[in-house]
């Protein structure tokens, strides 16, 4: 049961009604409204750009259709389920007849009153913004849930769910850290069926066998057309940007999924043809980078869009908010139900190269076959403010890349745009290195 459901006082606010001032709240929301609709014209700015695009704008657009298409789902009795993580199957939450949303928040507006309440400055942005968003009601998308499925992948998302049960039902899931052991398995199955047991709860509806098939089938077929979109970033001059395949990538974790699968259809269909055109994204000769770190959540694309902005071109990512959201589909043996919980326990777990892991020599391994696959001539590391945990394995990665000859720059950045001109004149001096490099590797090839 959540504490939003219990007696007595709320633990960690004094009232919860009246702690926040009504022009706290409208401040908040307005600003969140002003950075979504900056963010999106940013990025509708960008030359050659699909114009399958706009659905995705859409659907995340502050306050617009997919907000009002829950807000009637819910009118009929349905529920929906929010997450903070790519762990969280959406397979389940669907074949349970609810609906699936991820409420990171991705605006720099609420992680003020986050820090006026919780005083931690060190405490991760996203963390903070998520349930600031919640504190005073910001983020219309989280207003609609019925209950948060939040898997503790870090101290400060353990600490966000508590807090979050002050305004709704919360369940934790408990994530085995060690890979290794006998353990581990047991483990994650265990709260594989939790989830499937307080999802019926929720809906007050069995999830039968051929519903969670006909899930796994539809995820399946949208992580193969997110495949067949991939081919076109191995292109020499990709067709579309890599700020809008993480923006594809996470309306997954908010549209109707068989919507969404149509649409990147339908782009594939439209990229086939600017590529005839001779179309691309970014700039003639622009440096092929790849971005990984900490997860960047829209409308918070300062990071990708300065990269993009300074003559880069990101055809590459190993994001929890970009292209590990639709990576590796359920494989299924058998189709009996306890299999089928097994299957999606394994590709939820063991393919997650989330940094709370250890060992987690498979997040190198990957980076380094996509780096292969795409052509990367450079990594961005990115890192939230209190982000611990990329921070270490930063470190690790940035040495196995030297040995290959991969350069990598570490950015680490806060929720506001106080320091971007810096950041812009770190990546521009990277991507300008890059440049450098690709034109002295030619010459030498060229001379021998």
């Amino acid at each position: 049961m959540s504490r939003s459901d219990q007696e007595g006082p709320p633990r960690y606010l004094k009232d919860r009604e009246e702690y926040f001032s009504d022009e706290q709240r409208k401040r908040t929301t307005v600003e969140s409204r002003k950075m979504e609709k900056r963010v999106r014209e940013n990025l509708r700015a960008q030359k050659d750009r699909p114009a399958v695009m706009k659905y995705f704008d859409d659907i995340h657009t502050y306050g617009g259709i997919r907000v009002k298409e829950l807000k009637e789902f819910r009118k009929t009795g349905g529920k929906v389920v929010g997450t903070l993580c790519v762990m969280v199957p959406f397979e389940l939450i669907n074949a349970a007849g609810a609906r699936g949303v991820r409420v990171s928040s991705g605006y720099y507006e609420p992680v003020h009153p986050a820090n006026e309440l919780l005083g931690d400055a060190g405490l991760c942005p996203m963390v903070k913004s998520t349930i600031g968003a919640k504190m005073v009601h910001s983020d219309p998308l989280a207003e609609e849930i019925d209950l948060l499925v939040c898997p503790a992948t870090c101290d400060g998302k353990l600490k966000l769910a508590e807090i979050y049960e002050d305004w709704a039902p919360v369940m934790m899931m408990n994530i085995p850290r060690v890979k290794t052991g006998d353990t581990t398995s047991r483990l994650w199955m265990g709260e594989i069926k939790f989830l499937k047991q307080k999802l019926e709860e929720l809906t007050g509806r069995k999830i039968k066998r051929k519903a969670l098939l006909n899930e796994i089938g539809k995820w399946n077929d949208a992580q193969a057309a997110w495949g067949r979109l991939l081919e076109y970033r191995k292109s020499k001059t990709p067709p579309i940007s890599g700020q809008d395949m993480m923006l594809i990538a996470q309306a997954s974790q908010k549209d109707e999924i068989t919507r969404w699968t149509k649409k990147v259809k339908d782009l594939e269909k439209e990229l086939k043809v600017m590529v005839r055109k001779g179309l691309h994204a970014g700039e003639t000769g622009a440096a092929r980078i790849m971005l990984a770190g900490s997860p960047m959540i829209y409308p918070n694309f300062k990071i990708p869009s300065l990269v993009e902005e300074s003559g880069g071109l990101i055809v590459s990512d190993e994001l929890c908010s970009g292209h590990r959201i639709m990576s590796d589909p359920v494989m299924l043996d058998e189709r009996s139900m306890s299999e089928m919980l097994m299957a999606l326990a394994e590709r939820y777990f063991f393919p997650c190269t989330c940094p709370c892991f250890s060992p987690n020599d498979d997040r190198i391994r990957r980076m380094k076959e996509s780096i292969h696959l795409f052509g990367v001539e450079g990594v961005v590391f990115h890192t939230l403010r209190g982000c611990h945990l990329n921070n270490l394995e930063a470190t690790k990665i940035e040495m196995k890349l030297r040995e290959a000859e991969i350069p990598m720059i570490k950015l680490e950045s806060e929720y506001d745009d106080g320091d971007v001109e810096q950041v812009r004149t770190r990546i521009e001096a990277f991507v300008e290195m890059i440049k450098t490099r690709r034109a002295f590797s030619v010459k030498k090839e060229g001379s021998s």
